[in-house]
């Protein structure tokens, strides 16, 4: 199995943090990795480069503060996507896109960022 079937896996399979309430909405979570994952295309591509996302799954990580965000996205310049972003809240403020960090990236079962910890 490769580095990146094996980070799929792990991030599929961690037990979810039991959700107390304090965090932000899933939908913060989403949005804030379907933005980075965005953003990571658009410095690579083209300030007009555009994809659109379809329905994505959230899996909280046993450590608090720390989603993987699994979905699929397509462009006009490319077909069906898949991506797993694991992302960190790193300050108070869930609201503002700069408390958050994308630590890993994997599109098609490919590792594209890895700045993270490793799972």
């Amino acid at each position: 199995m490769g580095c990146a079937a094996a980070l799929l896996l792990a991030l599929l399979w961690s037990p979810a943090a039991a959700d107390d309430g304090e965090g932000p909405p899933d939908g913060t979570v989403v949005a804030m990795a379907q933005h980075m994952v965005q953003e990571h295309f658009m410095r690579r591509l083209s300030p007009y480069y555009h994809i659109d996302f379809d329905v994505a799954y959230l899996h909280p990580q046993p450590e608090p503060g720390f989603w993987a965000v699994v979905g699929g996205f397509v462009s006009e310049q490319s077909q069906r996507n898949i991506y797993v972003a694991a992302v960190r809240q790193v300050c108070p403020d869930f609201s503002d896109v700069a408390c958050w960090v994308l630590e890993q990236l994997a599109i098609n079962e490919t590792i594209v960022i890895d700045r993270g910890q490793p799972l």
